[in-house]
């Protein structure tokens, strides 16, 4: 893996509860990992709760909160590299589930003949 190296000191009863944290979710694979997820997740929650960022400006964000098992198969997703990022396979599904190509395609299509039938005007002699 690139990257710098950091390093971290812990207590011993930290690394015990790291340790058996990390034996009961095997969707983190060593502390390294654990701690990279960790610290990206905090920075986000702490930033997303502190500001207003650029995510809360536009329209068709939301924000939801998920249940563990399912936050731990999209996270071990996108850690297999299956997925670019969590919000990536969370897409993915919305679309599998509420997007339907066809039907969305017909709908297009009776929107614009509607749209037409406005438009036109039937002259009579």
């Amino acid at each position: 893996m690139d990257g710098e190296r950091i390093s971290l000191r812990l207590e011993p009863e930290d690394l015990t509860l790291l340790d058996a944290f990390i034996e009961k979710h095997p969707e983190y694979s060593n502390r390294s990992n654990f701690a990279r997820v960790a610290i990206r997740s905090f920075i986000e929650q702490f930033e997303g709760s502190r500001t207003t960022g650029i995510a809360s400006k536009k329209s068709n964000v939301i924000t939801i909160e998920v249940p563990r098992f399912a936050h731990e198969t999209i996270m071990t997703s996108v850690r297999a590299g299956i997925y670019n990022s969590p919000e990536e396979a969370v897409v993915e599904c919305i679309r599998k589930r509420y997007i339907n190509t066809e039907e969305a395609i017909e709908a297009i299509k009776r929107e614009r003949m509607e749209a037409l039938k406005g438009t036109v005007q039937v002259l009579s002699d």
